[in-house]
């Protein structure tokens, strides 16, 4: 698929490769490329906030090398029991640090972009962690 055609020099071997693909064969994707198929490859485009400096996605599968708490294949969200915090032109991603027996199911996971965490009824606060007025004893 990385070819523009059947035909090879004939002294070294080299195939004539598409944009973007490498190898004596054409059956590589150049660095930042992915997923080489019949349409030859795919950019990465890894969010450059979230990825490691650096580093290259992985040539098949186009997943990028990812900063601690950070995940989706451009490295562009937080994981789960992370939210998002927008600092300039970057982002981190922090724990949600949701207080159990104040959350819907004892949930640990918030809201990815706000960090809201699922209060039960009479329960708030972003950490579900105070009494809402006129209730008292928040435990398990």
């Amino acid at each position: 698929h990385g070819s523009v055609s059947q035909f090879c020099n004939p002294l070294s071997g080299q195939c004539n490769c598409r944009e973007q693909v490498k190898g004596l064969l054409c059956d590589t994707c150049m660095d930042n490329f992915y997923g080489l198929d019949v349409t030859g490859c795919k950019a990465c485009e890894c969010d450059a906030a979230g990825s490691i400096s650096g580093t290259v996605c992985d040539a098949r599968t186009g997943q990028c090398a990812c900063k601690p708490n950070i995940g989706g294949r451009r490295c562009d969200e937080c994981l789960d029991g992370y939210h998002r915090v927008q600092k300039g032109h970057s982002f981190l991603c922090l724990p949600c640090n949701c207080e159990r027996a104040g959350t819907v199911n004892g949930s640990l996971l918030c809201d990815k972009s706000t960090g809201q965490c699922p209060c039960k009824a009479g329960v708030t606060g972003l950490r579900c962690s105070q009494c809402a007025p006129q209730t008292y004893n928040l435990s398990m």
